[in-house]
């Protein structure tokens, strides 16, 4: 890995690999998650689809093929409280590219073209590129919301962070994404290209300098002054908050939120992920072992630790009748946790699992350049391997110290009226 700094909050990160037939490259823009969320979510979707060199589908499509069928992607994901928009390229890698061929170098070009030449009329994005986008923004935020497991998840985060940034959907709003207009969505461009914090990350055999050429003179152009948030992190509340909602669904979703203690995000970070794991997240874990095996009071539970914010959430699927016994079992067994009532053995599997889990990213380019775009706030990027070494440093004794600073924050239940279709989860 090595790190170039191009211009102010701007990097090239280079992993240097040729164990891979493809290449991997993404252009990442980091953003707080506040002001127009939907003009900046609905960016990477625009700009991934056409420029201004090749302004029709015919002629970008026609160019990809030239790269040996590269594949234009875009995504936008919730960080802490900044946003990650992202527009990545996957192409064969220049090994085995025909005569020489500098496929990484020419995606590189072609990426920047779309990211700094897009089509722009009238200082606005044109409007059918626009409708159509919102169009899309506005189904992929509706199926999101349709599909229940996601909508309960959804809920919580809202309840449990409503003073908060962090409660806010990455997508925005459909009110939100309907208002937008050409001209909105190319001034919120213009303030990216001066303010966001930018990554671009690639993975492959080729060498980064000409890339490092390529967007040293792109942002020669630019005066930049980049802004990111400083996420906020709390402690638990004294009481509870709960909220219970009806829906036509089958299986009823219980979704449990908790602070984790932690006052950033590498705060007694490895501990707290072995305690969340051994709490719900193997087949060894205690919410798979009790609660769904052993007691059967749910159809899937699993713990996830959100260390960017600090939480902790417990996903379930269960029966309405079973949501007092399925909310006292799920807070024993984190007691049980905090006791430190779980054998070496689970806590040999769970540092294992672990450990294979961080390893695996090294498999494909795809998880590996997300690995390091992942760290875009970060001043020192962390490799798989050292975060490897440091789980193997955690011993049981810090596993339940952090087990002990989780506090509930939050119960969402969606209670089912049997009237939905069954959705398998």
């Amino acid at each position: 890995m090595t790190v170039f700094e191009i211009a102010e909050g701007v990097r090239l990160v280079s992993i240097k690999t040729d164990k891979f037939k493809t290449s991997r490259i993404s252009f990442t823009m980091a953003t707080p998650l506040e002001g127009n969320i939907s003009a900046k979510a609905i960016l990477p979707y625009l700009l991934r689809r056409r420029c201004a060199e090749y302004p029709d589908f015919t002629a970008f499509n026609g160019k990809l093929d030239e790269l040996y069928g590269a594949v234009v992607s875009s995504s936008v994901i919730k960080l802490g409280e900044n946003l990650l928009l992202s527009i990545n390229m996957t192409a064969v890698d220049d090994r085995f590219a025909l005569n020489g061929d500098k496929v990484t170098d020419e995606c590189v070009e072609l990426l920047t073209k779309l990211v700094f030449e897009p089509i722009v009329v009238n200082e606005a994005f044109p409007d059918d590129i626009v409708e159509e986008e919102k169009r899309l923004l506005i189904e992929k935020l509706e199926a999101e919301q349709n599909d229940k497991r996601h909508y309960a998840f959804d809920r919580c985060e809202q309840i449990m962070f409503a003073n908060e940034a962090y409660g806010k959907n990455r997508l925005g709003t459909v009110e939100e994404i309907s208002a937008l207009t050409g001209r909105d969505i190319y001034l919120q461009w213009l303030d990216l290209l001066k303010t966001a914090k930018m990554q671009l990350t690639m993975v492959g055999s080729s060498e980064p300098d000409m890339i490092k050429d390529i967007l040293t003179e792109k942002f020669s152009k630019i005066e930049r002054n980049p802004v990111v948030r400083e996420t906020e992190f709390f402690a638990g509340f004294p009481k509870p908050n709960y909220v219970c909602e009806t829906l036509p669904v089958k299986q009823g979703k219980l979704v449990m939120g908790f602070r984790a203690g932690m006052r950033n995000e590498d705060d007694n970070v490895y501990p707290m992920k072995v305690a969340v794991d051994i709490f719900g997240g193997g087949t060894y874990s205690k919410l798979f072992s009790v609660v769904r095996e052993k007691m059967s009071l749910c159809y899937y539970c699993s713990a996830s630790l959100f260390a960017q914010k600090g939480v902790v959430m417990i996903q379930s699927g269960i029966e309405n009748a079973n949501e007092e016994k399925a909310k006292s079992e799920i807070l024993n067994q984190l007691k049980e946790v905090a006791e430190g009532n779980f054998s070496n053995e689970v806590f040999s599997s769970s540092i294992k699992s672990i450990c294979d889990g961080r390893l695996s990213v090294n498999d494909i380019p795809e998880s590996l350049c997300s690995w390091y775009t992942a760290q875009i706030l970060r001043d020192e990027l962390i490799s798989p391997e050292e975060q490897v070494e440091k789980f193997k440093e955690v011993d049981k004794a810090q596993v339940i110290r952090a087990a002990k600073t989780i506090m509930l924050d939050t119960v969402y239940m969606l209670r089912g009226n049997g009237e939905g279709e069954e959705d398998g989860n």
